[in-house]
């Protein structure tokens, strides 16, 4: 099931937070046409607008595509090749880079209002079943339960008491908390 993406508030008069889809690279073709059939604004004006407004990057290399590759990718005849490289190899349903082999592109797109939005994730959701909304994080951390933190708090616990009972064993070291601190003191005797 896709995430719910969190998003800035957004007003009807301007254009929404940005917003990230992740695609498989078959599907880029279809971006410019989903935001332009699904705004409120006309094709020509987004022509324009939508380098500015919308990009792609590789999930695994990071090469970035922009909004005027996709809207040429968009328009290009299939069985055509193109002059550009990278668009020709996206074309294909490669990588734009010649040596990575992902098959996803993380899609970042402003749309006009949460409405534009929804219709476009909708379009892409019928069409492609592998296509994911993704939540912006600040940190990722693995998710972790309850019962296995605990778990692996009390492994870590007993390596710890472990640890030093050895030491104490092997070498004769003392253990902290437990026994006090040896103090020697040198006494001096007169001569």
């Amino acid at each position: 099931m896709p995430e719910v993406t969190s998003a800035v508030p957004m007003t009807e008069a301007g254009p929404a937070a940005q917003k990230t889809l992740e695609l498989p690279i078959e599907v880029l073709p279809r971006v410019y046409l989903a935001v332009v059939a699904t705004s409120t604004m006309p094709a020509a004006q987004w022509e324009g607008l939508f380098n500015n407004r919308c990009g792609a990057e590789c999930v695994q290399c990071g090469i970035r595509v922009t909004g005027e590759e996709l809207r040429e990718l968009s328009v290009l005849d299939p069985e055509e090749p193109s002059e550009d490289a990278k668009v020709d190899r996206l074309r294909l349903s490669y990588c734009a880079r010649r040596t990575c082999e992902s098959r996803f592109y993380r899609v970042q797109i402003e749309p006009d209002s949460d409405v534009h939005w929804t219709a476009i994730t909708e379009q892409f959701h019928v069409a492609t079943p592998r296509a994911r909304e993704k939540k912006r994080k600040l940190i990722s951390l693995p998710a972790v339960s309850l019962a296995r933190a605990s778990g692996i708090a009390a492994a870590l616990l007993c390596m710890v008491v472990l640890f030093f009972l050895v030491r104490y064993w092997i070498f004769g070291y003392r253990i902290p908390i437990v026994q006090k601190k040896h103090e020697y003191r040198v006494i001096s005797t007169p001569e």
